[in-house]
């Protein structure tokens, strides 16, 4: 085993007054009173409820699914510096995933779509009915965009696209050639796509496969079961729906504040004082939990039955049943060498309702505690509440101008146990894993064994984005030499 200080990216022994806040917490866990926790403990659950404690103990095609269900969603993006976003957020859980493995299930299996949820993202096919209203919202948001690039004339064309899905199968909209549409700095350039896209956004036409990040469209009744696409609404109002998305949306990030965000980031999500009437139900109803943090005065809210994870790790001690006091003094091994949250919590149990599976990873050896973590990864999708609980703060800077950047383009956080203790911006390189530049966050421990394990995660990496050549020989002096 390396002999990295683990007490310094985990909770081993407790600050002064934490084991009382401890207490408290479990005691209210069998009650309906707000938990009050430590932020050691949000970090520790967050990262036990993203299965980025302990061990990959998910794994194939059937892990990829477990996380999306459990998540909802994973957010879309094209942008291929070291694999996409979907991919790292994937690789960073599931212990042998392959981007093949993906594509798999989203354009073959068809057990996973494309659409619209936190922005473009990944969700399950059976999740299509529920986003009914995103799809309506979507189209209206499409043709104020159509408007706005004075393109509305691709509007007459729908019927054309569909016509020609229909005679020729999965086509690249562009290959239609309807003609060409007003130029702009952004937006599509010729007709055909710009109404494939407002088809695609109404659920009229789906993904089909890509060609690299260019879409191939078929109708969408080729690509989803007619037992999923002949549902009714699911919901009698709009606020029906809007709860729903509410509780859906805990599950995605697993605890958020109601303060506006990337946490809340969706189509019909907008308005505050209707997410809060709605949690305020949920929290009557038992659906939800309120939680207190120490030193945040925003009240958070995770589902009901995820407050398992709030449970500490030494339940794991070898002799002690959960629940049971340890002996004063008495030193929990498990904690001191293993991560914490890198077994299932006794209790964990499914709560009904889309993506609510609230339950740790099963037990597991020791593994890396280092992950990298994906610029738009569930955890991180409010970028004012991690600096908070972490005390990490993050922006991806895609489009930030050059000279403004503080890091740089595409930047990957580092997380080792529940600390994030560095980020990297990485090359480009279709045949090695390399990197521009390394940042250590202050109070980092860059020992030997801590550079190890984030040398043993670039392997990993590399493997997983079959880079044949593998590591690059710099990496290792880059990081060594990263800013302290």
């Amino acid at each position: 085993m390396y002999n990295i200080p683990y007490a310094k990216y985990t909770h081993t022994y407790p600050r002064k007054g934490e084991n009382d806040i401890r207490m408290k917490a479990n005691e209210n866990i069998r009650t309906n009173e707000n938990m009050k926790i430590t932020k050691e403990d949000a970090c520790n659950f967050l990262t036990r409820y993203h299965f980025l404690a302990g061990g990959r103990t998910l794994a194939g095609a059937d892990g990829i699914l477990k996380y999306i269900k459990k998540v909802g969603c994973i957010q879309y993006d094209p942008l291929n510096m070291m694999g996409r976003n979907a991919d790292l957020v994937l690789q960073s859980r599931v212990g042998d995933y392959t981007p093949e493995t993906l594509e798999r299930l989203l354009y073959k299996d068809r057990l996973l779509i494309d659409g619209w949820d936190k922005m473009m993202s990944i969700y399950s096919r059976e999740d299509w009915p529920y986003f009914k209203r995103v799809r309506e919202s979507r189209g209206e948001d499409a043709i104020w965009v159509l408007r706005n690039r004075e393109q509305l004339d691709a509007l007459q064309y729908t019927d054309t696209v569909l016509g020609a899905l229909a005679q020729n199968g999965p086509m690249i909209p562009s290959k239609m050639r309807l003609g060409a549409a007003k130029k702009g700095s952004w937006g599509h350039s010729n007709l055909s796509s710009a109404a494939a896209d407002y088809l695609f956004h109404i659920g009229k036409i789906g993904v089909a496969n890509k060609q690299n990040v260019t879409k191939v469209f078929d109708l969408i009744e080729n690509l989803l079961p007619a037992e999923i696409l002949n549902q009714p609404d699911p919901f009698d109002s709009d606020y029906g729906f809007l709860k729903w998305y509410v509780y859906r949306r805990l599950g995605s990030v697993g605890m958020l504040w109601n303060k506006d965000g990337g946490g809340w980031l969706a189509t019909r999500m907008g308005d505050r004082e209707a997410r809060q009437r709605i949690l305020d139900e949920l929290a009557a109803d038992g659906q939800v939990r309120r939680v207190e943090v120490e030193g945040v005065p925003e009240a958070f809210y995770i589902k009901s039955g995820d407050e398992r994870l709030f449970e500490t790790v030494c339940e794991f001690e070898a002799g002690r049943q959960p629940g049971a006091e340890r002996q004063s003094g008495a030193e929990c091994q498990t904690c001191v060498e293993r991560q914490p949250g890198a077994g299932r919590l006794p209790g964990a149990e499914r709560h009904p309702g889309a993506g609510s599976i609230s339950e740790a990873p099963a037990p597991c050896p020791p593994d890396n505690p280092v992950r990298f973590i994906a610029p738009l990864d569930n955890m991180i999708w409010d970028r004012d509440m991690i600096p908070k609980l972490f005390g990490f703060t993050y922006t991806w800077e895609v489009y930030v101008p050059a000279a403004k950047r503080k890091y740089g383009y595409y930047v990957i956080p580092v997380l080792c146990g529940n600390r994030f203790i560095a980020r990297f911006e990485p090359e480009k390189s279709d045949t090695h894993v390399r990197i521009k530049n390394w940042w250590w966050e202050n109070g980092a421990d860059a020992t030997v064994d801590t550079i190890d394990l984030v040398m043993r995660e670039m392997k990993r990496l590399a493997a997983c984005f079959h880079k044949e050549e593998g590591v690059h020989e710099s990496v290792y002096a880059v990081i060594k030499s990263g800013n302290l």
